[in-house]
């Protein structure tokens, strides 16, 4: 076998654009990396959506580079095969990891956005490389409006002489999957919230028929007193500002009576509080 990726392709096969054939690498690398290329190439003749990809990068540095990119993946990517380990980094939206347990337990899914994978991408590697197979959904936007998802699935090869891991990977396009599982976490979401609203709006009916009772007693009270001292008096004066507080309770209560929905606001002390001032109340009975 040649060193040399002049005589690798024949028969009208792509130009290589890889790195190890032309480098100073083990025959049994280069070996293993001819058969490969040979076979992805003959694969991606055929024309199946499935669309294969060989990568390839350095043990402990944060680069990496495709020895061989399907036709459909430079086409969907818009790129040149070396152009694209930056292009298609740049197109990641989040990268999604399913986590699967034990029988009978829910799965599950850790998502990662596009700029904390960029400073992950040699733990991401390393994890790969230890467990010899990687498994993920990427969330791709090249244009504003172009969003669309492909699942990788690939088996590393790890040639410690060289210093090399290979990455042999098919990537399937996933879109119609990915947004149907979008919906249902929506709905998911929906479905919570209005679960929440309705306990808040459950424990501000049972929190005001409480209140109810002693800000009506304040408020007698108040006048009873009022009525038996003199406008004169010092107290007179306090006595009014107290129903007046009370009967502000009293608002307070029936406008909660009423929310229908309602947006949080931060408490000084880093609580979330309901604020009742942007409450929005029911619809009066038509």
């Amino acid at each position: 076998m040649t060193n040399s990726a002049d005589n690798l392709y024949h028969d009208g096969l792509e130009a290589y654009c890889g790195q190890i054939l032309n480098g100073n690498y083990s025959r049994t690398l280069k070996e293993n990396l001819t058969a490969y290329l040979k076979a992805m190439t003959s694969f991606d003749r055929l024309g199946t959506p499935a669309i294969p990809y060989l990568s390839a990068w350095k043990d402990k540095q944060n680069m990496m580079w495709y020895e061989f990119a399907s036709a459909n993946f430079l086409e969907i990517m818009d790129c040149t095969c070396d152009e694209l380990p930056e292009v298609f980094r740049d197109s990641v939206v989040d990268r999604r990891i399913y986590k699967y347990q034990e029988p009978g337990e829910q799965i599950q899914k850790e998502v990662v956005d596009g700029h904390a994978l960029n400073h992950r991408r040699e733990e991401i590697r390393q994890e790969g490389a230890r467990a010899e197979y990687v498994e993920a959904v990427y969330k791709i936007a090249r244009e504003e409006d172009s969003v669309f998802w492909l699942k990788d699935e690939a088996v590393i090869e790890a040639y410690a002489e060289d210093g090399i891991f290979l990455s042999k990977g098919c990537l399937t396009v996933v879109t119609k999957e990915m947004e149907s599982e979008e919906m249902r976490e929506r709905a998911e979401s929906e479905r919570l919230k209005r679960e929440k609203l309705q306990g808040v709006l459950e424990m501000a009916g049972v929190v005001c028929h409480e209140l109810n009772q002693p800000v009506m007693a304040i408020t007698g009270y108040t006048d009873i007193i009022g009525m038996k001292i003199s406008e004169d008096d010092p107290l007179y004066d306090k006595i009014g500002k107290l129903k007046e507080q009370a009967m502000r309770v009293g608002k307070i209560t029936q406008k909660l009576m009423k929310i229908a929905k309602y947006r949080p606001k931060h408490h000084a002390q880093g609580e979330k509080i309901v604020a009742t001032e942007k409450a929005t109340e029911r619809e009066k009975d038509r």
